[in-house]
C-alpha cells in the first residue's frame, strides 16, 4: 500500500457519525423495471463490508485472466442482470453467492449507490452497499474457479480519502459512424497491499463509499 499520508477513507473515531451507524432500516430498492436502460446493458455489484472490532474490511475480487471481458482486473462481486432478477439487489446478491459462496442471508443491504458506466463495454453498473455477517472474508469464501482468480480482504482505513487520479483516453463513437474521437476520462486509483491497482469503475465506486463513511 503506497499511499500513507493524509486523511484516511475510514476511521473508528468518526464511524459513529457515518453511514454504518445511521443507515435507515428497511430501505427499499428499486426494481429493474423502474430503472430504464436505454441502449446500455445493466449490471449490479455488491460492495461487501465486514465489520470486525475497530476495523471495517472491504472485499475485492480479481477476475480470472481467461475471461474475455475485463480479465485479470480487480472488481467487486457482481455481474450482468438475468431475466429472472427483480432488481439490482437481486442481481448483486445472486452474483455474489455464485462468485464467493456468500449467502444472500448473510448480507444486510444498506443502500443503492448511483450507477457507474463502463466506457468500453457500454454497461451501466449499479452498486449495492451491504454489511456481511457471519463470514470470514479471508478463510470463509468459496470462490468460483471459472470466474475468480483471487480475493482481497482489506481494512478500508488503509485507503486515502483523496486518492491519486489518472486520466485515460478512450474512443468516443458517434452512432452510425465508423470514425471516433478520443476523449479523456479521469479515474481515481487505489493500491492493494500486494501492489495490485484498483482503477476504473471499481475505484470510482470505492471513492463514493469512502465519502459516505
Amino acid at each position: 500500500m503506497k499511499e500513507r499520508g493524509g486523511e484516511r477513507c475510514f476511521s473508528p473515531e468518526r464511524s459513529g457519525k457515518g453511514l454504518l451507524m445511521n443507515h435507515p432500516v428497511g430501505v427499499s430498492f428499486p426494481s429493474w423495471e423502474e430503472l430504464p436502460s436505454g441502449d446500455m446493458r445493466q449490471s449490479a455489484v455488491l460492495v461487501p463490508l465486514f465489520p470486525s472490532g475497530d476495523e471495517l474490511r472491504i472485499l475485492f475480487l480479481r477476475r480470472s485472466p481467461h475471461l474475455s471481458r475485463h480479465g485479470g482486473e480487480i472488481c467487486f462481486p457482481g455481474g450482468m442482470k438475468d431475466a429472472d432478477d427483480l432488481s439490482p439487489l437481486h442481481t448483486a446478491l445472486r452474483e455474489t453467492e455464485e462468485e464467493t459462496g456468500i449467502s444472500r442471508e448473510a448480507v444486510e443491504p444498506l443502500l443503492l449507490l448511483p450507477p457507474e458506466y463502463t466506457v468500453v463495454s457500454n454497461v451501466e453498473v449499479f452498486p449495492v452497499l451491504g454489511i456481511v455477517s457471519g463470514v470470514d472474508p479471508e478463510r470463509g469464501l468459496a470462490l468460483s474457479p471459472s470466474e475468480i482468480a483471487a480475493s482481497y480482504s482489506v481494512d478500508i482505513a488503509l485507503f486515502p480519502a483523496e486518492p491519486r487520479r489518472k486520466e485515460i483516453l478512450f474512443p468516443s463513437f458517434t452512432k452510425g459512424m465508423r470514425e471516433s474521437r478520443e476523449h479523456t476520462v479521469s479515474y481515481p486509483e487505489y493500491d492493494l497491499p500486494d501492489g495490485s491497482v484498483v482503477w476504473g469503475v471499481t475505484a470510482r465506486i470505492l471513492e463514493k463509499v469512502c465519502r459516505l463513511l
